[in-house]
Formats: structure tokens, C-alpha cells, sequence
């Protein structure tokens, strides 16, 4: 019975050192301080281009419908500001030119039913320094005919509708009455008249808050 239960004994304790040389071989087999497996690079998603949306091209300027014809603070459809004063009338095909009796610095574009367009030169500079609208004591015919500005403002409009679309327009006094100049804040400005009626008749873009009282005196 000893013998037996030493044997027994003996055995175990030969079982018990192999398995615990397996488990000192397996903790040898990994490395001290090992640290955890680095996760797989995430791919980042690719950016998706923004579309630039596109710049609509400016509409062309058609010099048979004078009508289309845009003011702004430096010219009237194909009329500039500092053009010269024969080539700038050429250009208004749509209109018939003449020089003004009595008055031959003063060159005229009229068309039957439209607004007449006077470049004034009396230093005779060639040049233009501004440029004249005007009614002619017709405003309600030549009205559905006029350039207007951006805003909608042309011949017929009435002193509401000025200060509806420009709330910040100043008025100046005139010799006879007071007009309305609009500047751009680069030294340009566009000048408004109202007839005794009440409605815009005369329009003058120019470099200055001014409108002369006579062309012709």
C-alpha cells in the first residue's frame, strides 16, 4: 500500500513539473511588455469636389434696342464716360446724329419715340464727360422706350419710385428745381431731373452731383 501510494505520489509529481515546464515554455514564447496590435490604417474617404458654380456671361449689348440699353454710373448701353465724342455716336447705330443748331459742341442721337442722347463738348475735347437723357417735355411717349439702371429707373419713372429703388439718393437744388444724384462711391454718379409733372425727363451720367440748367444759353 506505501509502495503503491508512492508511486503514485511519484507520477503526479512528474506530471505536475511537465505542465508546468509547458507553461513556463509558453510564457517564454511571448515577448515581455509586448504591446497590443496596431489596428489596420483606415483608408480616409476621398474628398468630393465642390462644383464652382458658373459666372453667367454678361448678356450682349444689342445696339438696335436701345430700349435694353443699361445705365450705370459710367455710361448709357455702348456710350462711355471719357469715349471719344464721334467714335462713341458711331457706335449708336439705332440713333440718327446731328449737331444742334445754335449750339454745334452738342452732338444729338434721336429716333422717333425714344429719348434723345446729347454728348455735350464745349471745350471741344473730343471727349465725353457726360451723357445727357432727356424727355423733351414728352416723357409719357418716349417712356416705354427709355434705358433704364439696373433698378428699373429710367424716363417716366416718378420721385416714389426713385427713392424706392435708392433709398439713399441725395438731392441737390438746381437752378430751377432739385435733382437727385446717385454716386457709386468711385467718384461717378447718375444725376435725375423731374419734370413739372412729377416724372423723370432727364438723366445725365457724369463724373460729378451736377446738372446743368442750359446746354444752348
Amino acid at each position: 500500500m506505501t509502495n503503491r501510494t508512492s508511486a503514485f505520489h511519484r507520477h503526479g509529481t512528474i506530471a505536475a513539473l511537465a505542465v508546468g515546464v509547458m507553461l513556463i515554455a509558453g510564457c517564454a514564447g511571448e515577448p515581455a511588455g509586448d504591446e497590443p496590435a496596431a489596428a489596420s490604417p483606415t483608408t480616409a474617404p476621398a474628398e468630393t469636389a465642390v462644383p464652382t458654380p458658373a459666372t453667367p456671361a454678361p448678356a450682349e449689348l444689342n445696339l438696335d434696342d436701345p430700349h435694353s440699353w443699361v445705365i450705370d454710373y459710367t455710361g448709357i448701353g455702348p456710350l462711355t464716360l471719357q469715349g471719344n465724342v464721334a467714335d462713341e455716336a458711331a457706335s449708336a447705330t439705332a440713333f440718327t446724329t446731328t449737331l444742334q443748331d445754335g449750339c454745334p459742341w452738342v452732338t444729338s442721337l434721336d429716333k422717333t419715340d425714344f429719348p434723345s442722347i446729347w454728348l455735350p463738348d464745349p471745350a471741344a475735347t473730343g471727349v465725353i464727360d457726360q451723357i445727357v437723357l432727356q424727355a423733351w417735355g414728352s416723357a409719357p411717349t418716349v417712356a416705354a422706350n427709355s434705358p433704364a439702371t439696373s433698378a428699373g429707373i429710367g424716363i417716366g419713372a416718378t420721385l416714389d419710385q426713385i427713392t424706392a429703388a435708392y433709398p439713399d439718393i441725395e438731392q441737390n437744388d438746381g437752378r430751377y428745381a432739385p435733382f437727385y444724384s446717385l454716386p457709386d462711391g468711385s467718384g461717378h454718379w447718375i444725376n435725375f431731373a423731374l419734370s413739372t409733372d412729377g416724372v423723370v425727363d432727364t438723366i445725365v451720367v457724369r463724373d460729378s452731383a451736377l446738372m446743368d440748367s442750359e446746354y444752348c444759353g
